[in-house]
């Protein structure tokens, strides 16, 4: 493999990116891939763990691996998402003239790298011929401000203090800029929703960037918007999307391989953001993990070379606790609806409570928020994945509500959704919900949560998971999550009425125990 570093590309305005090529070691011309990130480029983690570029180099790609506009060795001013479709365009065009490629170019990259490939293919360069885009969406603004109606406040502090500040204050200031912040990354995980989020410690220390009180109070134009917004219709080119049952972007992931207009392949595992080995959490899932880079190479071996590998099932998913992947021609869909009634005294049933019955009332103290734990989150310092849940569903600002033991196992596949009769303090409160397994040995293991403002029909996550025999289905509902959520600083309570429903798509309707 050889190396040319810090290559440079000229923007259609002027501005200069740079980027590392990896070549083969042997002549010849060959398909170029190409990922384009705001992180650190030279990170072994963008070489061996991401993608084995020796493996790729050795089957015949040229890899280059750019700094985005404003980051690292690149030129320019950062700001999230807003120059990707423009820029990606004219570096996979520039990659497509590179010495040694033969004119035909694939993206790689997850989240925001995810992000570059998604805008560049929505704005269709010539040379672009497949992505393969993992943990991602479509929709810059909306995924970080909320898209179901809640700043999760935690992942934007994390992102911007522990990815993006270190970069920001050493290209302002010299090698000497981040040690300015390094007691507040030391201690992250303790400042993340503390004070005020606009003078939030860890970025006024660091000159506040612009963009990270745009998004917190959304000041940003229209037009600015939508430059920060992919169209997935647009998307023709064969597309291999990989998203996990406990990634922060599971929804937007799943979103795009739904919308893309291209062929398109899906793989879902039971991975978080930050981990595919099968650790999620305090649960290892056996057999889940996939060769990455292998998965890659047949995907571009098909569409930038002979094109003669076989065509596979369209869908790819690992069903937790069943231990094996299945795979299709549709996302998982249960065809066996179950709806349980929320009945006041806590119990889970397909019998309706009795209508004279009272709600039950669940309050926020703002002193004692509701912890985050586990789920679909990306925190510093706060593991994603499936953990216990017993002491926070013993917390008496958690309502819980728990069915009968199962007789057999049984899979849910697809959306648990949830359709709450509520009467609340204020409009468009936000309400955490969380569906988990109760073992007979009494731990609970979250399997599905979100948090989000909706009165009414709430899509709590999709899964596809075998709750074991002997096992109880288990919802709670709560008003916080911090620092997933911004502390509010006033009591807010929702009653919670017997109309209540929980809505679970599986295999085969589920059998209790007498």
């Amino acid at each position: 493999m050889r190396i040319e570093k810090q290559v440079e590309e000229r923007m259609r305005d002027g501005t200069v990116l740079r980027a590392d090529v990896y070549r083969p070691d042997r002549a010849g011309s060959w398909p170029a891939l190409l990922l384009r990130l705001p992180y650190d480029k030279t990170t072994r983690h963008y070489r061996e763990t991401l993608v084995d570029i020796e493996r790729l180099t050795a089957a015949g790609y040229v890899v280059v691996i750019q700094d985005v506009r404003g980051r690292f060795a690149s030129g320019g001013e950062f700001y999230p998402f807003i120059d990707e479709a423009s820029d990606g365009y004219d570096a996979v065009e520039w990659a497509a003239r590179l010495p040694e490629v033969n004119g035909d170019v694939g993206m790689i990259g997850m989240s925001y790298h995810g992000f570059t490939q998604v805008a560049a293919a929505a704005v269709q360069p010539p040379s672009l011929q497949a992505i393969a885009p993992m943990m991602t969406f479509a929709d810059g603004w909306g995924t970080m401000r909320g898209s179901r109606g809640v700043l999760e406040l935690g992942k934007w502090q994390s992102w911007v203090a522990e990815s993006m500040l270190p970069d920001h204050l050493e290209r302002a200031e010299g090698p000497e800029g981040p040690a300015r912040i390094s007691a507040y990354l030391k201690h992250l995980p303790s400042w993340l929703g503390k004070g005020d989020p606009l003078t939030w410690p860890p970025v006024t220390a660091a000159g506040l960037p612009s963009y990270y009180r745009d998004f917190l109070l959304g000041d940003v134009s229209a037009e600015a918007r939508q430059r920060m917004q992919a169209t997935p219709e647009s998307i023709k080119v064969p597309a291999l999307f990989l998203a996990g049952w406990y990634d922060c972007f599971l929804e937007e992931t799943m979103d795009l391989y739904q919308r893309s207009a291209g062929l398109a392949e899906l793989w879902i595992g039971p991975w978080t953001h930050e981990d595919q080995s099968g650790q999620a959490g305090d649960v290892f899932f056996p057999g889940a993990q996939v060769d990455r880079t292998g998965l890659f190479l047949q995907w571009f071996d098909r569409w930038l070379k002979d094109g003669t590998a076989p065509l596979r099932d369209p869908v790819h998913y690992y069903v937790m606790h069943a231990g094996e992947w299945w795979s299709g021609a549709e996302m998982p869909e249960g065809q066996a609806g179950a709806v349980f009634n929320l009945h006041p005294d806590g119990l889970l049933s397909a019998e309706m409570p009795k209508l004279e019955q009272p709600g039950r009332q669940v309050t926020h103290d703002p002193g004692d928020p509701v912890p985050t734990s586990g789920g679909n989150i990306l925190m510093s310092g706060f593991p994603a994945g499936s953990f216990d849940q017993q002491e926070i569903q013993a917390r008496n600002d958690v309502l819980v509500y728990t069915g009968a033991p199962l007789q057999s196992d049984w899979e849910i596949l697809g959306t648990v959704q949830a359709h709450l009769r509520m009467t609340l303090s204020r409009p468009d409160l936000p309400i955490g919900l969380r569906v988990s397994e109760v073992k007979p040995d009494g731990s609970a293991w979250n399997v599905v949560d979100t948090v989000q403002a909706e009165e009414h029909t709430i899509d709590i996550g999709r899964t596809a998971y075998r709750f074991s025999a002997g096992s109880r289905l288990r919802m709670e509902i709560y008003l916080s999550s911090f620092p997933r959520m911004e502390n509010r600083q006033h009591p807010v309570w929702a009653q919670i009425h017997g109309a209540s429903q929980l809505h679970v798509f599986a295999e085969t309707p589920p059998v209790f125990k007498d």
